[in-house]
């Protein structure tokens, strides 16, 4: 009896020490579990605090892309100081950043990437429209899973992002480049004055150009058709960003519904064009400048001269003594050296050659005469007779819609369907009346010079 009662102790004294180091190995394995699970989940918070930092420093910087090194140097400012606002490890360390930790390129890919301190002039700006901000990797102190062994005090996580140029504010309007009229001019158009947009080009009368909204990939071509186009006519915008020295892809042709989606700016808003006043609002001043409008605020009640056309006249390039007025013959405005009062369309409803005073009209447009000019312009004015509002039942306006920033191109080699041409600059044209009017539907434009910097303005998301 003795004898069984002594190693039955010993059996339970052993099954003691074997559960006590099961329990030892179990809250070590608890434990560096739950070191694992904090450690993890202070990883993925600074994870999230650097992305953020990243997040904000491209947005910010892609803001401040013009196309020249003067948005180069603001981007380098705005992503660094956009980094700086914010902080990572539980919000204990500012993201510090600098010039070495940021990229832009002309695509959101990384083979399209280039150190931004490498881009030093303007025409290696000229095609840069997306950012890139990797901060680096940054080191943290591990806590609770140190007690697993074999296992780092640290660890690294990093933020990246990239941000750049979407729905760009071109309207998806190609117009080509003229021949020098012999006067102060950009591309062959002349500030102040008016151009019906399927004369300017060098196939002939009635052509006009339109390019794919959605690609300037050569020969790639997703939105040819005109119910893939209207949403961008309807709010002037395209989703790449056209540059100078790049291409677009046009496709000829007139449609009636995407000249009337461009009247959305004088508050049209039908079936056929199927545009949204919230996203394609009418402009503030709707007042169209007719040459042949006799009521109040016509072109002829500041011109000395009465307009009897909308545009300039266009004439054939071999023989300029002939209207263009025939297929397949390329046209050309009018030499300047050549023109006579009546040549000239409306002028100055809203733009001017730049520093020209109205005492200059007889000068500048050889004899015509400007009486009761309201300055700055008739377009500019917010009330008068020069000056109507939107329709009641649409959204309120928004200022400078009927100001179509359009791609002047060299057309030598548009025409058909899906025809790359070259990008020569991009333009400010005014729509100085509707477009889509039965018997006469073109676009009427007046221009108003180069953007002053070579990327138009745009929206700005984040691709990665």
């Amino acid at each position: 009896m003795s004898k069984h009662t002594k190693y039955s102790n010993r059996s339970i004294q052993k099954q003691q020490g074997a559960v006590a180091i099961i329990v030892a190995i179990c809250l070590t394995l608890l434990v560096g579990m739950l070191g694992l699970v904090l450690d993890l989940g202070h990883l993925y918070v600074a994870k999230t605090e650097l992305q953020n930092a990243a997040d904000s420093a491209s947005l910010s910087g892609a803001k401040e892309l013009n196309g020249r090194v003067t948005g180069i140097t603001s981007a380098v400012a705005r992503a660094i100081e956009a980094a700086g606002k914010n902080n990572y490890d539980l919000n204990s360390n500012p993201v510090v950043i600098n010039a070495s930790n940021i990229w832009v390129g002309s695509c959101p890919s990384d083979g399209c990437m280039v150190p931004i301190s490498s881009v030093t002039t303007d025409a290696l700006a000229g095609d840069k429209t997306f950012v890139k901000v990797d901060t680096g990797l940054r080191s943290l102190n591990t806590w609770f899973i140190q007690v697993l062994p074999s296992i780092a005090s640290t660890t690294q996580t990093f933020g990246m992002a990239v941000a750049g140029k979407y729905k760009v504010d071109i309207t998806p309007v190609a117009i080509c480049e003229l021949p020098d009229p012999g006067t102060t001019h950009e591309f062959g158009y002349e500030r102040g004055v008016s151009y019906k947009v399927s004369e300017a080009n060098p196939i002939g009368p009635g052509t006009m150009f339109w390019i794919d909204p959605e690609s300037n990939v050569p020969g790639v071509c997703p939105a040819t058709s005109t119910n893939a186009t209207l949403p961008y006519v309807c709010t002037g915008k395209t989703g790449f960003t056209p540059v100078a020295g790049g291409t677009v892809n046009t496709n000829t042709g007139i449609s009636v519904p995407q000249l009337s989606a461009l009247d959305s700016r004088f508050g049209d808003y039908t079936p056929q064009n199927n545009c949204d006043p919230a996203t394609a609002p009418p402009d503030v001043n709707v007042k169209e400048y007719r040459y042949n409008n006799a009521g109040v605020g016509a072109p002829r009640d500041w011109m000395g001269t009465d307009p009897n056309k909308q545009t300039i006249q266009f004439v054939q390039r071999a023989n300029v003594n002939n209207l263009c007025s025939q297929p397949s013959r390329p046209c050309m405005s009018k030499p300047y050296g050549l023109r006579t009062a009546t040549d000239y369309g409306v002028l100055w409803s809203g733009f001017r050659r730049s520093g020209a005073t109205v005492g200059q009209w007889p000068a500048l447009y050889s004899g015509n005469t400007a009486t009761s000019y309201p300055e700055p312009s008739p377009y500019s004015q917010g009330s008068g007779n020069f000056f109507t509002a939107p329709p009641v039942a649409t959204q309120p306006g928004k200022a400078g819609r009927r100001v179509l920033n359009m791609v002047i191109v060299d057309c030598t080699t548009a025409g058909g369907v899906c025809r790359p041409a070259p990008v020569l600059a991009v333009g400010r044209f005014l729509m100085q009346r509707r477009s889509n009017v039965p018997g006469d539907r073109d676009i009427f434009v007046e221009f108003g010079g180069l953007l002053p910097t070579p990327l138009p303005t745009s929206d700005i998301k984040l691709y990665r």
